[in-house]
């Protein structure tokens, strides 16, 4: 019997279609309910277009937020969810279950210390200036890329307005990309309308699991060196208390993780325990 073919996906919603405004991005905003709804799509026609390819099944890492937001009884069969925080592997929970043959980045977005891009951030918008792993600016999709080689997973594909797009090029030059849209600021632009990008997506999807013998993974240099420059001096200072954090300046900290996972706890601990937010 021949193994189960598996994809992985990890999604967000600031690059999702249709999302411009911290209003579509929690559950008290207007529009949140109908952007959970895009964000949902958007997962969904990938899905179905990876079992059409023949893709047997597919784990879904729900990453924005909350981590709940993606309607469960709008997912095709044979779809495993990861939903809620805290989680080891932060927005590539699942990605150390099994044999993936690819992952994909859906709904992504420019990073924190980008120039344009819509909604970018990185990791905790209200906490974190940037992050870097082993000195080059890491964004949430080097991040999501480096965690997924550390189990020989490549990214295959990514989707997010047009910033995004050309960030992903940099550092994921092999991967399939997707826009969703194109920034006039960090909250506004120019849309497709969420049943083209849906189709979009579906077509990226076919053609990156088509040629993914072709693109490798991404790993980073082991061990790890991560500084963050933090948004607040208190936020630092804190958490240079922790033994193994070392504060840089007066904004910016330092650990050496020996992996990506033991990074990824790292990196969930300070923006779920309310460290940087003092």
């Amino acid at each position: 019997m021949s193994a189960q073919k598996r994809l992985y996906i990890s999604a967000d919603i600031e690059g999702t279609a249709g999302v411009v405004s911290g209003e579509q991005l929690t559950p008290k905003g207007f529009e949140y309910q109908q952007a959970r709804e895009w964000m949902t799509a958007e997962v969904v026609a990938a899905c179905n277009a990876a079992f059409e390819w023949g893709i047997d099944e597919v784990v879904v890492s729900d990453s924005h937020n909350n981590g709940q937001n993606l309607l469960l009884d709008k997912m095709p069969n044979n779809v495993q969810v990861v939903r809620s925080w805290p989680r080891p592997l932060c927005m590539m929970e699942g990605i150390d279950i099994g044999d993936y043959l690819g992952a994909l980045l859906i709904g992504y977005h420019s990073g924190g210390s980008s120039v344009d891009g819509v909604l970018a951030h990185t990791l905790h918008g209200g906490a974190i200036a940037e992050v870097r792993l082993n000195n080059q600016v890491a964004s949430e999709t080097v991040i999501s890329a480096a965690t997924a080689a550390h189990f020989n997973v490549p990214v295959i594909m990514a989707s997010g307005d047009d910033s995004y797009s050309r960030h992903v090029q940099t550092v994921l030059p092999d991967a399939e990309t997707v826009i969703t849209k194109w920034a006039h600021s960090a909250t506004s632009a120019r849309m497709l309308l969420p049943r083209q990008v849906e189709q979009h997506i579906a077509e990226a999807t076919v053609k990156a699991l088509t040629r993914r013998d072709t693109i490798k993974p991404t790993p980073v240099k082991y061990p790890v060196t991560v500084d963050i420059r933090c948004l607040r001096r208190t936020g630092a200072e804190l958490c240079s208390y922790l033994p193994m954090i070392e504060r840089v300046d007066s904004h910016t900290i330092r650990f050496v993780g020996k992996d990506m996972v033991e990074v990824s706890k790292v990196l969930q601990f300070l923006t779920a325990s309310g460290a940087l937010t003092p």
